[in-house]
């Protein structure tokens, strides 16, 4: 599994334009066979900061997400930060769940 993690400030004025375009995508994404999760998330403390997650079940359907056209409107919300976007992918090889609480706990 691999996570592509946005996070963004954005000014008051611009954060609407930026949510509604990511809310474009989030359908169209989480539909994808190889999308195991989409999520756009607003910062409880700080409205401004947005935060748009995807869950990949491969690095090959991220690669050619970021390549489809959906994708550049990922990109075009990222001009509208107004500081540098935080970007992240997270290869992921195993995870765990309540069992680890459970086997940690005892």
């Amino acid at each position: 599994m691999i996570v592509a993690i946005l996070r963004m400030s954005v000014s008051s004025e611009k954060r609407d334009d930026a949510i509604r375009t990511l809310r474009l995508i989030l359908g169209p994404t989480q539909a994808l066979l190889s999308c195991i999760s989409c999520r756009l998330y607003q910062d409880v403390d700080d409205e401004n900061l947005i935060s748009f997650v995807q869950e990949w079940d491969s690095r090959e359907a991220l690669e050619t997400h970021i390549r489809s056209d959906d994708y550049r409107y990922v990109l075009a919300v990222m001009e509208l930060a107004s500081e540098p976007p935080e970007i992240k992918f997270v290869e992921s090889l195993k995870t765990d769940g309540m069992e680890l609480i459970e086997e940690i706990i005892g």
